[in-house]
């Protein structure tokens, strides 16, 4: 299957660069599988499609303060981005200005240094030299906000771009699609008999990764640390068995739970790494329904959310949404497929 099948023209005004002035605000594009239906809603009436006994799956991971900026000895200011802690206690960071730095350099910034001992794929390790990582965020760390915004983070965006209930520290991009969920929304699904069940995947920047190969079986998928806990597998599980329905908010949230399906849509308990490309063909078993933002035109993710519902539907339905008053990617708008 080609990648160029799955390519759209994606206007610069399309891009939402900022969060909507109020959270929960955004359109919501309701898709039908069956009937191929396309709807215009706002995104608060998701609420009326879930029913007493479903399930809503969320990633409560939360983004941290991990992009800093480090001088040279010559005083050549860097982009630094730490995506993970190492086994041996250093940081595997990806460096903007790379060809500047080798082995053995000393950065600083401020009173904080740092050291880069390695190299590893595309990226450094470094290792904190005279305080953690985490104070390092703390006190020099700046949102994450993705490269396509083209401008700077601000105090808001620390807010704006975790999501409500984020409460797990770990990833450098949030789990755009509960972005727009509030408490108001949440207390809403619950008195519909809807329970909430919660995973993590720490979202990391092989996220934004581009699919550079024109056949898509042969892109290699990042990794991504998941955890499913015993309390989801129970709640999941359950509904499972009583008929109702599961609702992943978020490719992330998809990608956990289709990782630790068996072929029956029942999950597992499990706390590890996952692997799993999902793209056109794949076999979706346990998720029965997706809200998800609109995506790159080159990313793995328009495959996930294509493969869930149907490439021409979904052309049919981004088609839609670039001809209306739609924005897209991470502050943008939504969409459910049903």
């Amino acid at each position: 299957m080609k990648m160029s099948e799955f390519k759209y023209n994606l206007p610069e005004e399309k891009i939402a660069k900022f969060p909507p002035r109020e959270r929960g605000t955004t359109k919501l594009l309701v898709v039908d599988r069956k009937s191929e239906d396309i709807l215009h809603r706002d995104y608060s009436d998701v609420v009326e499609y879930l029913r007493e006994g479903d399930v809503i799956v969320l990633n409560e991971t939360k983004v941290e303060k991990r992009r800093t900026f480090f001088q040279t000895e010559k005083g050549r200011e860097l982009e630094i981005l730490f995506l993970n802690h190492t086994e041996d206690g250093n940081w595997y960071c990806l460096v903007k200005g790379g060809r500047y730095v080798k082995n053995g350099d000393i950065l600083k910034s401020g009173d904080v240094e740092i050291e880069i001992v390695g190299r590893k794929d595309s990226g450094f390790l470094v290792k904190p030299l005279n305080t953690k990582a985490e104070t390092i965020f703390e006190s020099i760390g700046h949102t994450p906000i993705p490269p396509y915004m083209k401008r700077k983070d601000n105090s808001d965006d620390y807010i704006r771009y975790n999501t409500v209930f984020a409460r797990l520290e770990g990833s450098v991009a949030a789990p755009t699609a509960s972005l727009n969920l509030t408490g108001e929304i949440l207390a809403d699904i619950q008195k519909k008999g809807v329970k909430t069940a919660k995973i993590e995947l720490e979202v990391g920047w092989g996220t934004f990764a581009p699919v550079r190969e024109e056949e898509i079986e042969e892109h290699k998928i990042h990794s991504e640390k998941i955890s499913v806990s015993k309390d989801t597998v129970e709640l999941v599980n359950e509904a499972k068995r009583n008929g109702k329905n599961i609702w992943a908010f978020g490719t992330t949230v998809a990608r956990t739970l289709e990782s630790v399906a068996d072929d029956s849509g029942f999950i597992h308990e499990f706390e590890g790494s996952t692997e799993l490309y999902i793209y056109p063909g794949y076999n979706w078993k346990c998720v029965d329904h997706l809200v998800t933002n609109f995506h790159m035109p080159d990313s793995s993710l328009i495959l996930l959310v294509s493969s869930f519902a149907g490439t021409e539907l979904t052309k049919k339905a981004y088609k839609e949404a670039l001809e209306g008053d739609y924005k897209f990617l991470s502050y943008g708008d939504s969409m459910l497929v049903i």
